[in-house]
């Protein structure tokens, strides 16, 4: 039998004092990228800088894409459908993979993406040799247009003007 000075209560007290002095750590998953390249279009060409991740109306999107200079968008940019009940995309290990350098997040979260910086709708920001550009839903963008609303297309234009016409 041990004889010790400190009986069993003494030492579960000391060891929750301890463990209060401790900070709580909450350790963050990274999501994987498989699903977003499986839904990636298939006839992009070699070359493609641009990847366009958005939530809603493609044929809004399509019109803009347009106007910035891609004939073909299905072919000259990377197009990825993706909402948040999807999940998390691990975004820079598919941006590696796909070798992009300019981005648009049309009603994406930025964590959830494992994007971990701050930026304002239509403020482009480059990070790690890689030209972001956030925008609310594509949906939310067309329907303020069509409602006479031309603030947020205008807003869009500026900004894809800005960066994200084919070169």
């Amino acid at each position: 039998m041990l004889h010790a000075p400190f009986s069993f209560f003494r030492i579960r007290e000391y060891l929750r004092h301890m463990q209060s002095r401790f900070p709580d750590i909450d350790l963050i998953g990274q999501p994987d990228f498989a699903a977003a390249l499986r839904l990636l279009a298939p006839e992009a060409v070699a070359g493609v800088d641009v990847l366009v991740v958005y939530d809603t109306d493609y044929d809004f999107l399509a019109r803009v894409l347009q106007a910035a200079g891609f004939s073909d968008p299905e072919l000259e940019v990377h197009l990825l459908p993706w909402t948040a009940e999807q999940g998390g995309i691990d975004l820079a290990g598919l941006l590696r993979h796909l070798r992009v350098k300019r981005v648009i997040l049309f009603g994406q979260e930025l964590p959830a993406l494992g994007l971990h910086f701050q930026v304002a709708d239509y403020f482009a920001v480059q990070v790690g040799g890689i030209t972001y550009l956030k925008a609310p839903s594509v949906n939310l963008i067309a329907t303020a247009k069509a409602n006479g609303d031309n603030g947020p297309a205008g807003a869009l234009w500026r900004a894809i003007k800005a960066g994200f016409t084919k070169d």
